[in-house]
């Protein structure tokens, strides 16, 4: 079978709460199990706080995955285990720039980043990376002990982790699979593309 992944993303009303903003998911998440035929209850999803969410109702080898941020929830249903990651650009990051990419593990991640044309912009693609493969090892029972205990060297060419990303106007979504040919669909359309940059 080959592998899908189905990602819708969606706008919160303002002001809403990370609870809201996780219940906004389940929903979104409810949607696209419907769209494939599969009933499952907005109230049987596994609580907020709890790592990815599970269904009872969601059939193998279907998997969830979310990410929320500044009003904005991406949700994704996929055959094989996917990591994602939403941020939104913060003017505060910007200030401090030189500070948070000294966070990063990797040497010639954080060269690459002082180097890029939109260092912010390349911090965020790196960020994210991390961010979606701490997920991606948590759902395949590796988790490490933190983010920044990953490292963008397992991405392809030269690791076994496929990358895609898509950036626009200070939203950065990051996807992780080990799957190297993964079908994204993604509702709205999403210029997503093969990750190339940091990996």
């Amino acid at each position: 079978m080959k592998a899908h992944l189905e990602l819708i993303l969606a706008q919160a009303p303002p002001g809403s709460s990370g609870a809201r903003l996780s219940r906004l998911g389940r929903e979104l998440l409810s949607r696209l199990a419907a769209r494939r035929g599969l009933d499952c209850p907005l109230a049987d999803w596994s609580p907020r706080g709890q790592g990815a969410p599970r269904h009872p109702s969601l059939p193998m080898p279907w998997r969830a995955c979310l990410s929320h941020r500044d009003g904005r929830v991406v949700a994704g249903l996929a055959t094989v285990p996917v990591g994602i990651d939403l941020e939104h650009a913060r003017p505060r990051h910007g200030a401090r720039l030189a500070e948070l990419v000294d966070l990063l593990p990797e040497a010639r991640v954080r060269r690459a980043i002082l180097e890029a044309a939109s260092p912010l912009g390349a911090f965020y693609r790196a960020w994210t990376l991390h961010e979606a493969l701490f997920k991606l090892d948590s759902l395949s029972g590796r988790p490490p002990g933190s983010v920044l205990e990953t490292r963008l060297s397992r991405l392809l060419p030269g690791g076994e982790v496929q990358a895609w990303q898509w950036q626009h106007s200070g939203w950065t979504l990051s996807i992780c699979s080990h799957q190297r040919r993964l079908c994204i669909r993604s509702l709205p359309r999403l210029a997503i593309i093969p990750e190339t940059v940091m990996g």
